[in-house]
């Protein structure tokens, strides 16, 4: 590994390291269920770290990448389930205390039991995934890695043009990304686009938080923004999913209280609250959908992608000039008169 390359990976290492540290801290938390922090915290953090991976992935040899990579994204998909079980439950626990009718109630009742049931059930599944973790070494395994790396970086010069270049692709591409769903965020029924550029924008963000060291606190506005796209594009796809459950919801409580009482009836004291909450649900995504649309109308007007572009690109820049006025000062300095 030459001295650029190595540069490079001892940053990449510093970024690893942080987010083995904050995954490491989760991991008894997320088996014993104690509080949805711990799988919410574990999540981003193994995402943060797939985003890391991928952009120091030269850094590793080809086979432990793939490996890594593979049982890290493993970890985020387990987590999955549970995280979106999580905010569901509180987003019917505050429906709950907002719908007061008491006819709206006991709909509202009905599916936090059985979320709550599913919950206890997916709890398995993360405990496991935490396990298979743990037997296949994950953490030592990155640790090992990151420890050589790390006892060099104060030996190291670490901001180095090749790692700049890095930034710049990697926010770059990224970017490019986010930009390719613009042409369907018009129509509000794009839900599945509405909710990848969601991804691409928290992509982004983990990108530039990832390289934010770089540029003196300069990324800072940039990132604040791609949050903000991030909430409103994942409340937009979280009201979206609401949306298209209760319906399936229904029909399950209908097939289950047809097969206990016989007779479909009992449903109906279940309807008005889950149909109220339904339209609930259509009128904030409603809301929220222009909200976005005016603010992605002020991003595009302010110009924010491209001045994003122009200042990852400015050390490029001035690399670029000092290499080219390198020859004109060995120039000066050979025709120079000597002074004695």
């Amino acid at each position: 590994m030459n001295a650029t390359a190595e540069a490079t990976c001892v940053y990449g290492a510093k970024i690893i390291q942080r987010h083995l540290v904050a995954m490491a801290a989760e991991v008894e938390g997320v088996r014993t269920a104690a509080d949805i922090e711990y799988v919410h915290q574990m999540r981003v953090a193994t995402r943060r770290m797939r985003t890391a991976l991928a952009l120091f992935s030269g850094c590793f040899p080809k086979q432990d990448y793939k490996k890594i990579q593979k049982d890290v994204r493993k970890v985020t998909r387990a987590l999955g389930e549970a995280r979106d079980l999580d905010v569901q439950l509180e987003v019917i626990e505050a429906a709950i205390l907002e719908f007061t009718d008491p006819k709206l109630q006991p709909g509202l009742k009905r599916l936090k039991l059985r979320l709550t049931q599913r919950r206890a059930e997916v709890q398995q599944h993360v405990e496991a995934a935490m396990d298979r973790m743990l037997a296949d070494q994950l953490i030592e395994l990155l640790e090992n890695w990151v420890k050589p790396l790390l006892e060099q970086s104060k030996t190291v010069y670490l901001y180095t043009p090749a790692l700049y270049q890095l930034a710049f692709q990697g926010i770059q591409v990224r970017i490019e990304e986010l930009l390719s769903h613009v042409p369907y965020i018009s129509d509000p029924q794009n839900v599945l686009e509405l909710h990848a550029m969601r991804i691409s924008a928290k992509r982004l963000r983990y990108a530039m938080e990832t390289f934010e060291e770089l540029y003196a606190g300069q990324l800072k506005p940039f990132i604040s923004t791609s949050r903000k796209l991030q909430d409103q594009l994942g409340a937009i796809h979280d009201l979206d999913v609401w949306i298209a459950f209760i319906p399936q919801f229904i029909e399950e409580e209908r097939a289950r209280i047809v097969d206990y009482f016989g007779n479909p009836r009992p449903l109906r004291r279940l309807l008005p609250g889950l149909e109220a909450f339904r339209q609930s649900c259509i009128d904030k995504r409603e809301a929220t959908y222009r909200e976005f649309l005016a603010d992605w109308a002020e991003i595009e007007k302010g110009k924010t992608w491209n001045n994003l572009l122009k200042l990852i690109n400015t050390p490029l820049d001035l690399e670029a000039a000092l290499r080219a006025i390198e020859p004109e000062d060995k120039e000066e300095q050979q025709t120079a008169p000597s002074v004695d």
